[in-house]
């Protein structure tokens, strides 16, 4: 009977749930400095391309909170401050998240400046979050040729690009044949310029106005499917003037942006692409 007993409060004993607070989720987590912890249960998708976190709910960040963490499970990837974006300067800090939430609450954006010893996509991070099935690679773009002409008091620029699907899905990408040139250049900003002697740079003019490039609907938008790629060819002649030389020149593809609510971006033979691709072109000549 004794023996009995004993045996029976072992096993109650080997039954006791843990209650240790100090026992974390592992994989990718997101620690603010009050205390909020955001893992795996909570995370929507991470898109690599443009360091985007979707999450499946909004998130509230209280005032006070002024600086986060990026885990692995207990190793710290990097750190971070909550930037307030009424501030004109930059972050002092490495990398920061700012406090607008530009692409809606349920989006946090993890900004580097300068975009030197970059671990946003540190393999620890993209591995974890692969293994959780959690991670999208988004899109890739590519400068393939670019043509100036100049003249008296301002520079065409005609310029082709390369973006590709590096998911297995489709993505609804803006499409410059579809929008018009116009607002295409208006909307992504169009190339800039930079003379790599002089550091004199040239950007659209915005002489011709048009109040709407902002305003999408879903018939601006082509598909792109999984794994594949798309060439575009657009052209603007609202360039500031650029002299003879060589010059450095950078374009940003841009998806949706600032505008979530007024899209659903979950379609049903694809998703919105959003976030913008970074891509340069170094040592082109102007002649």
């Amino acid at each position: 009977m004794l023996i009995a007993i004993i045996f029976s409060c072992l096993a109650m004993i080997s039954c006791e749930p843990i209650n240790d607070t100090n026992v974390k989720e592992s994989g990718f987590r997101l620690e603010f400095s009050n205390g909020t912890v955001l893992g795996g249960n909570d995370i929507m998708f991470y898109d690599s391309s443009v360091h985007l976190l979707f999450l499946k709910k909004d998130l509230e960040l209280k005032q006070g909170v002024t600086g986060f963490d990026v885990l692995v499970n207990n190793d710290i990837i990097y750190q971070g401050t909550i930037f307030p974006c009424y501030l004109s300067s930059r972050p002092l800090s490495h990398y920061s998240i700012s406090d607008c939430f530009f692409y809606g609450k349920n989006v946090i954006e993890f900004n580097c400046y300068p975009d030197t010893n970059d671990l946003r996509n540190d393999p620890r991070i993209i591995n974890s979050l692969g293994q959780s099935g959690l991670l999208h690679r988004g899109l890739s773009c590519s400068i393939d040729n670019i043509k100036v002409n100049s003249f008296d008091n301002y520079s065409a620029v005609e310029c082709s690009i390369t973006i590709k699907n590096n998911d297995n899905f489709n993505y609804y990408i803006l499409d410059p044949a579809k929008m018009g040139e116009l607002d295409f250049n208006c909307y992504t900003g169009g190339l800039s310029f930079q003379n790599i002697n002089t550091k004199v740079s040239s950007f659209l003019r915005w002489s011709v106005p048009n109040s709407d490039w902002a305003n999408l609907t879903m018939n601006d938008f082509s598909i792109l499917k999984a794994g594949s790629e798309v060439k575009y060819t657009f052209k603007s002649s609202d360039y500031y003037k650029m002299e003879k030389g060589i010059y450095k020149a950078q374009f940003r593809f841009c998806g949706l942006r600032y505008s979530l609510p007024d899209f659903n971006l979950s379609q049903k033979d694809g998703r919105i692409w959003v976030g913008d691709a970074k891509n340069t072109f170094d040592n082109f000549i102007v002649e």
